[in-house]
This record gives C-alpha cells, sequence and structure tokens, in this order.
C-alpha cells in the first residue's frame, strides 16, 4: 500500500515518543494535549510507548482530535500491548483510524511523501533478544507477564518469538526502504526499537550488556545498514524510543540514529523537525 501524498507538504513535523498517557495524572495530561493542540506544526511523529492496551485507543483518539486536521504518523511500542495481546491491539487501533481519518498507523507498506525530497516509512520494529548477551542475559523481561502472546513461554521459546519478530520488520524494511530510496533524496525511518547498539542508552550510560536483548533490533539494523551503503547518495534518519535515554549517533555519512528521551508520567516534545 502506498499512501497518497498529504494535500500540503510536511515542512515542520513534531516528533514525540513514550509520553506513557497512562502514567500522566490528568491535569499533565491535560496540559499537553492543549500544548499539541495550541502549538504551529504540520503533522505529528510517535515513535511508539502512547499507552496501555485499556487505555490505547482512547489516548490516540484525544491526540487525534488535538492535532485537528493535522495527520499523526504513529507506530506502537511494546507498551501499547501490555494488558492485551499483538491481534487484539492492532485490531483496536485499526477500527479507530478507520474512524478518525487523521491517524496514520505505520507499517503497513505505505511510502508517505512528506515532501518533493523527503519521505517517511516506519514499523513498530521490535527487539529481537539477539544484542548483547542474548539468550545468556541474567535480566527477566517484564514484557513476558504483561503481554499475551508471551505468556507461558519459557525462555527459549520467548527467544525464538523475539527472533521471528526482529525477522518479520527486517524483512518490513527490506521490501519499503528502497522503494522510499528510489523516491526522496532523504527518508526518515520511525519506529520504536533502535535497530543499532549505537543507540542504546539507559539512565545517562551506554546499555548495559545484559540489557541490550530488550532494547535493540539487530535484524532490522542489518537490513537498514546493508541497504543503507547501497544506496550511498540518499540520507537515512532513524527516529526511535523506547530506551527514554537520548542519544544521536552516526552510523554511515548517509546513515543517522536518533533515540528520544523520556520520563514516564510527564509526556514531552521531542523536536521540531524541519524537512527539506
Amino acid at each position: 500500500m502506498t499512501t497518497t501524498p498529504p494535500s500540503k507538504s510536511i515542512n515542520k513535523l513534531l516528533w514525540i515518543t513514550d509520553i506513557h498517557l497512562d502514567r500522566a495524572s490528568e491535569e499533565t495530561k491535560s496540559r499537553f494535549l492543549d500544548k499539541l493542540a495550541g502549538i504551529s506544526y504540520d503533522g505529528l511523529l510517535i515513535t511508539g510507548d502512547i499507552s496501555v492496551a485499556e487505555h490505547l485507543t482512547t489516548h490516540l483518539a484525544e491526540i487525534s482530535w488535538a492535532c485537528k486536521e493535522r495527520n499523526v504518523y504513529f507506530t506502537l511500542g511494546n507498551h501499547c500491548y501490555f494488558g492485551s495481546s499483538f491481534s487484539e491491539v492492532d485490531r483496536r487501533v485499526a477500527d479507530l483510524c478507520r474512524q478518525r481519518s487523521n491517524l496514520v498507523p505505520l507499517g503497513h507498506g505505505e511510502v508517505i511523501q512528506l515532501t518533493q525530497n523527503t519521505s517517511l516509512i516506519g514499523h513498530r520494529g521490535w527487539y529481537d533478544g539477539q544484542a548483547g548477551a542474548g539468550e545468556g542475559t541474567r535480566i527477566e523481561c517484564p514484557d513476558r507477564q504483561w503481554i499475551k502472546d508471551f505468556q507461558g513461554l519459557t525462555k527459549a521459546g520467548f527467544f525464538s518469538k523475539l527472533r521471528d519478530l526482529g525477522r518479520e520488520s527486517a524483512h518490513y524494511f527490506r521490501q519499503v526502504l528502497p522503494k522510499a530510496l528510489d523516491g526522496s533524496k532523504n527518508v526518515i525511518i520511525a519506529t520504536h526499537v533502535p535497530p543499532f547498539t549505537q543507540g542504546l542508552g539507559h539512565r545517562g550510560s551506554f546499555c548495559d550488556w545484559n540489557r541490550q536483548p530488550f532494547f535493540s533490533n539487530r535484524e532490522a539494523g542489518n537490513v537498514i545498514y546493508g541497504i543503507s551503503k547501497q544506496f550511498a547518495r540518499r540520507k537515512i534518519t532513524v527516529h526511535a524510543g523506547h530506551t527514554h535515554c537520548p542519544v544521536d549517533a552516526r552510523l554511515l555519512p548517509n546513515l543517522d540514529i536518533r533515540v528520544g528521551g523520556a520520563q514516564p508520567g510527564f509526556p514531552a516534545f521531542q523536536e521540531f523537525l524541519t524537512i527539506e
């Protein structure tokens, strides 16, 4: 599927990530939404962890209303599935997007032409358990308790599922990224989990070896890196979240990763992106 370009160019894209609205007080959430409604930008980009499953569609609808006629391009994050399953959350979000036309979920094959020179693609992505200590990690991932698809799995079964999720996102970028690069000088990739370990921070330091399996999507990173080398005259910038620790890193002359910071309970804007 290829999305029809916006009715006007998106020259100012507001990026937010890991806003965790379920953890914000009503007063804090209202202030955030009022600010979102009142400032100037052409479109909104969210790179995951909007809320937990129980409140996700309510909070997405509130964001949609705050943005008014401006499009909301978004991926989900792992916390968006807490308390439910992949299929159920995806179904509810799809139903809402059919009702709210300015909600644009990423990850369905679309290449969104923001301007003549820049396009946007995205995919939820998922940590694939391969970085750092891998399956030998001493860290217990809380997602095994909170997401139904993981409940009851052995550690080996859990890591097998993670590898499948990593391969799924890698396959997606292998199919969609070259199409975007064929038509644009610049491509923005939106995903929740950083695909490169160079983007991994944790509480102000580089991410611990034992946490890395749950902080990086190495399968997707390998694909993006390889395609970037093939399209050396094109610029690719990956925008991600998940770690709550801001990092900017350059992997190749034409490939950057930017990971947003976050403080759960206090939703904030990351940056206004000027789109060429």
